[in-house]
């Protein structure tokens, strides 16, 4: 990573997030295709009224080796990067798609056919953080509740806005004002109109019983789902998680 003005600009991730892009806008399942496969992802989009790009991973390894080890290996660190190659490319194809609803809106990516599925039992922590699929039986779904992703606060002392304030996992405020006036950690007053809300689920997933091992209890695992996934799973499927 290298600083520039006080910011650190993450070179490796910067030119992800641009082979990704040049992937939307050249992949062709069809060489003789005249049109980019992804385009019609966009009019998907579109007509489903919604926000998440979903990406076959066996393109990516066809385009890129290169671009899918970075994905695999380093998911985490990346996805940020590689939301905004999608909203690059969904702007630069179908500008009124963001433009007439919200100028701040999020374009999501979800991929499908990883390579990679791992049962509950295989987890460990040489998984945190990269692009793994995990296989099991859906045995409870929680409510959909909303979910604030990023922030905009006001300061009750002197007025002053702090725009996308990432939450941590938990209701996360400024830690103190930007305004070298005040000296503000505790009066905030969350922008709502401003900040930007996920619907948010928790599902329990199982292992099924031909993976349990014999004389042992079945493990399971909490998933949390987002977006357009919510809703998708009910008690009793056996699904595959990204």
């Amino acid at each position: 990573m290298d600083n520039y003005g006080g910011f650190f600009i993450d070179e490796k991730a910067v030119t992800v997030e641009n082979i990704f892009f040049e992937f939307l806008k050249s992949f062709r399942l069809d060489p003789n295709s005249r049109d980019p496969y992804y385009e019609s992802e966009i009019a998907a989009m579109e007509a489903n009224e919604s926000t998440t790009m979903f990406i076959d991973f066996s393109h990516v390894m066809r385009f890129n080796d290169i671009l899918q080890r970075a994905i695999s290996d380093e998911y985490l660190r990346f996805e940020p990067y590689l939301k905004n190659a999608c909203k690059r490319f969904v702007m630069e194809q179908k500008p009124k798609f963001i433009a007439d609803d919200n100028p701040n809106k999020d374009i999501n990516v979800s991929f499908f056919n990883i390579p990679l599925v791992k049962r509950l039992r295989e987890l460990t922590t040489s998984e945190v953080g990269r692009l793994v699929s995990v296989t099991g039986v859906v045995t409870r779904t929680s409510e959909v509740r909303p979910e604030l992703l990023q922030g905009t606060f006001k300061c009750l002392d002197c007025g002053n806005v702090i725009k996308n304030v990432e939450q941590q996992f938990k209701y996360t405020e400024p830690t103190i004002c930007v305004n070298a006036a005040c000296s503000n950690r505790r009066n905030w007053a969350l922008l709502r109109q401003e900040s930007k809300f996920a619907d948010w689920q928790r599902v329990r997933m199982q292992e099924t019983s031909k993976e349990i091992p014999a004389g042992s209890l079945p493990r399971s695992l909490d998933v949390i789902l987002r977006h357009e996934i919510v809703e998708q799973a009910r008690a009793g499927d056996t699904v595959i998680f990204p």
